[in-house]
């Protein structure tokens, strides 16, 4: 299995402090951002990791991944994504040359608070399916949502207005082989971007998405709210293990 970590974007929402640095490398509790986005990787046993990002941040990131970091991973390729916004874009930027599957998708500002080995062995029994994991939270308006009916996904909406569901889709996922012939598919949404969304939809319209339900916190870390839950949160599980 290979993985892919999605780092671009311009970090508005966390302005000041994303003018000068991608959001992905600002600090939490002693460490970028990065390394604990890149430790769920590690938590399934992928070693295999293609980071894409902005161009002007390649050599940012080349400076910070090195040693504790950079070790679990070989290769570690690092590449500027100059097109097709969105993430079912960033995906695309992935060499093709490099391109073996199945595929692990996470975007860079998540954070959680265990494994995910137990989707991985999940997504493994249908390797031809992808597999999501989803998250439960009060205010479901600001992500993408999973419409659930008798356990089975019906529908996939980004931002809803109206939500029928407290289910979220969390930026980790699992792709088969086919990922890339998949994400060729999706065309630029209203806004110009060419969305994940669009992307599972593919998925779902051949029956082919599967979902898992984490049972540990999750976080997105991406607005000063959310960065500020993700270091109390950090803070207190390495509070925890010291103790262990």
């Amino acid at each position: 299995m290979q993985g892919i970590i999605l780092t671009g974007g311009q970090g508005t929402r966390l302005r000041p402090l994303t003018e000068h640095t991608n959001k992905h490398l600002l600090d939490i509790c002693g460490r970028p951002m990065i390394y604990y986005s890149l430790s769920i990787f590690q938590s399934a046993g992928v070693t295999d990791i293609t980071l894409i990002t902005n161009p002007q941040h390649t050599e940012p990131f080349e400076t910070a991944l090195t040693g504790e970091i950079s070790k679990p991973f070989k290769p570690l390729r690092i590449i500027g994504q100059k097109e097709k916004p969105g993430i079912a874009g960033s995906i695309q930027m992935m060499p093709k040359d490099a391109r073996v599957g199945p595929y692990m998708v996470v975007l860079g500002d998540n954070l959680i608070g265990g494994s995910v080995q137990q989707a991985r062995d999940r997504f493994e029994k249908k390797p031809d399916s992808a597999l999501i994991l989803l998250a439960q939270v009060q205010h479901p308006k600001a992500f993408g949502v999973a419409h659930m009916e008798d356990g089975k996904i019906t529908n996939i909406e980004e931002k809803p207005k109206h939500p029928d569901s407290h289910w979220v889709i969390t930026g980790i996922y699992f792709f088969p082989k086919d990922l890339f012939e998949m994400a060729a598919r999706v065309r630029p949404s209203a806004r110009g971007e060419y969305e994940v969304t669009d992307l599972l939809y593919e998925y779902l319209e051949e029956e082919r998405l599967e979902y898992q339900m984490l049972d540990h916190w999750w976080v997105d870390a991406g607005t000063y709210k959310s960065l500020e839950q993700a270091k109390k949160l950090v803070a207190e599980q390495n509070a925890k293990n010291a103790k262990e």
